[in-house]
C-alpha cells in the first residue's frame, strides 16, 4: 500500500484518524490494545499515514531500547539498610 500524508502535523492540522492513532499508539506498540476493532483501525491508519507510521516506529524503537537498557541496581548501602529495617520488624 502506498503511504501518504493525511495531515500536515507541523502546522498543527491533524485529522480525527491521526488523533485516534496518537491516543492508542503506546498501547498498540506494546501489544496492549485488546479491542480488535480499534486495533484494526489503527493498523489501517498506520498503513496509510506516513506521519503516524513514522511516529509509531520511533516510539517502538525507543521502547525496544528502553527494554534492553540495563536496570539500575540500588547501592549496597541501601540494600543493607533495607535488610536491617526488615530484620528489625
Amino acid at each position: 500500500m502506498t503511504k501518504h500524508d493525511h495531515t500536515d502535523h507541523e502546522s498543527g492540522i491533524i485529522d480525527s484518524d491521526c488523533l485516534e492513532a496518537f491516543d492508542h499508539v503506546y498501547a498498540y506498540i506494546n501489544g496492549e490494545l485488546h479491542d480488535e476493532e480499534t486495533r484494526a483501525r489503527i493498523e489501517h491508519h498506520l498503513s496509510h499515514c506516513k506521519s503516524c507510521y513514522s511516529r509509531a516506529e520511533m516510539e517502538r524503537k525507543i521502547n525496544e531500547r528502553l527494554k534492553m537498557a540495563e536496570k539500575p541496581s540500588p547501592p549496597e548501602q541501601m540494600k543493607k539498610r533495607l535488610k536491617d529495617l526488615i530484620d528489625g520488624l
